[in-house]
């Protein structure tokens, strides 16, 4: 019976098609759909807002104050451990509470990162649509602890230059999501055909 012998590899030697394939998609993900650059941080806000106009894919987390948000003429209460996500196109402003101060943290990323994450295999939905309405939850427990510590990490790497600070923020944007998509009803990410054939 004859021995398999090691095969040995030149580095010079040309990659396969299959090893290509999938540097070239490694590549594409490093330079597409990570973020290029982080934004995070906290404001603190005393008075009304003036509208805003969101061009990102943005995480709202409100760490202290009570008080409410007007999103496309929609109006959300907001208190501690409200998380919204905004995208692109979204017209805002905060109202807050007279004498409670909002205290609020924004992470946000670029649209080709959403894009990835909500087209992932790990989201077990048959049929994902965006509504004009953002998702809004209301935090307690473990999901607020998880979306707090994760929101601490993105300011930390936005205040710091570490080797591995895209990857960090990537997964604590993945936490976001996810705990979006736990805490949301089923139907609110139903498309309206769907809808309209239960109706029926």
């Amino acid at each position: 019976m004859q021995k398999d012998t090691p095969q040995s590899v030149d580095p010079d030697e040309p990659k396969t098609p299959g090893r290509a394939v999938f540097s070239g998609a490694h590549d594409y993900f490093v330079n597409n759909v990570l973020p290029d650059t982080i934004q995070a941080h906290v404001s603190r806000y005393q008075t009304p807002t003036s509208y805003a106009n969101n061009r990102d894919q943005t995480f709202i987390l409100v760490r202290s104050g009570k008080g409410k948000a007007l999103i496309n003429g929609l109006e959300y209460n907001l208190r501690p451990n409200t998380l919204i996500n905004l995208g692109p196109f979204h017209r805002y402003r905060f109202l807050p509470s007279k004498g409670t101060p909002l205290e609020i943290a924004e992470a946000r990323m670029n649209s080709s990162t959403y894009v990835y994450m909500i087209a992932n295999p790990y989201m077990k939905c048959e049929q994902l649509t965006v509504p004009s309405q953002p998702p809004v939850v209301y935090l307690k427990g473990l999901s607020a602890e998880i979306a707090n510590e994760s929101m601490d990490g993105l300011l930390h790497e936005a205040m710091n230059d570490s080797a591995d600070r895209i990857q960090l923020c990537f997964c604590y944007m993945m936490n976001f999501l996810g705990i979006i998509t736990d805490q949301m009803p089923k139907a609110y990410f139903a498309s309206s055909t769907t809808h309209n054939k239960e109706k029926k």
